[in-house]
């Protein structure tokens, strides 16, 4: 009896299975001694172009911008050529809670900004020349202290919900397990004292902001009033707030050391939003990279042929 012999004879209409075929392939093979069938063709050269519509292999175009230029290498302490990587999840384009959050977060600035511009408005152009010993020295004199504290708490927050808000979307791209590195971002003590810092000053600061421009406008109505006194100081000798041996006055040094001090601030809480930034991007890399090798294998080792 032949081996290939079938228990029933093929109809017109039956098809036998790939591994019917590859097994009847084999025992031919070992019936005559020849070797049996590959399953891969072949490989075939590319038809050479016979027309002038068609085209000939790739050319390579070398790549002259590819490599930093010397200024980018100049200034690469200062800003970094290289970026994160880009992976296009799906899951990116789904919404989270993160999600929702940064967006009532991120309305925030707006409102910081708008206040931020209006205080310091206010803080440069009021006149500097008041008299506390008069009512409308004290009332101009605490209208500036207002404004000067709703200016800070709304730096300080305009800085914090755009930061915040920027490095956590940068990181929820960040590849597969981008929102966990997000949350770990997000959930931090550091990062959730500051956001929540930023949103107690930013709401605080809207009464503060009402109370010290009523201090303005008491004394802009009292000085343009109809029957205002109209005296002017003479600024010959130097002042109760003017520094008699340096010749500068008392309320502008106060006022220097406190904006410098809220400029250090910023710079403190600036770097401690990097360096959060940082460390949970450098930590969930760490993590992520033996678990993608994982899956890698097993999916190289899934696609390996099999008969």
């Amino acid at each position: 009896i032949c081996p290939l012999a079938p228990a029933r004879w093929p109809r017109r209409n039956d098809r036998l299975r790939p591994r019917e075929l590859i097994r009847r392939a084999k025992t031919l093979a070992a019936m005559f001694g020849g070797a049996a069938p590959s399953r891969s063709p072949t490989p075939r050269s590319p038809p050479a172009p016979t027309g002038p519509w068609e085209y000939g292999p790739m050319r390579q175009v070398p790549e002259a911008h590819a490599e930093p230029d010397g200024i980018v290498c100049a200034l690469s302490g200062f800003v970094r050529s290289e970026s994160m990587d880009i992976c296009n999840d799906p899951r990116f384009f789904t919404g989270n809670v993160l999600d929702k959050r940064m967006a009532a977060f991120s309305g925030l600035s707006v409102c910081a900004t708008l206040f931020t511009g209006n205080a310091l408005s206010e803080c440069m152009g009021m006149k500097k020349d008041w008299d506390l010993m008069t009512v409308d020295g004290l009332f101009q004199f605490f209208g500036f202290l207002l404004m000067n504290v709703v200016l800070f708490s709304n730096m300080l927050a305009s800085y914090v919900s755009v930061a915040q808000t920027y490095f956590t979307y940068r990181l929820m791209t960040a590849g597969p397990t981008g929102f966990e590195i997000a949350s770990s971002f997000y959930l931090n003590s550091n990062i959730a004292f500051w956001r929540h810092a930023a949103v107690k000053q930013m709401l605080v600061s809207l009464p503060v902001f009402l109370l010290g421009s009523a201090f303005r406008i008491f004394v802009r109505i009292d000085q343009e009033m109809p029957g205002a006194s109209t005296a002017t100081t003479t600024p010959a000798a130097p002042g109760p707030g003017r520094d008699s041996h340096l010749g500068i006055s008392r309320v502008a040094m106060i006022t220097f050391v406190l904006w410098f001090a809220m400029a250090v601030l910023l710079f403190y809480v600036n770097a401690k939003h990097q360096a959060v930034f940082k460390e949970r991007y450098a930590l969930a890399k760490d993590v992520e990279r033996p678990l993608l090798s994982h899956v890698k294998m097993l999916s190289e080792r899934g696609h390996s042929p099999e008969f």
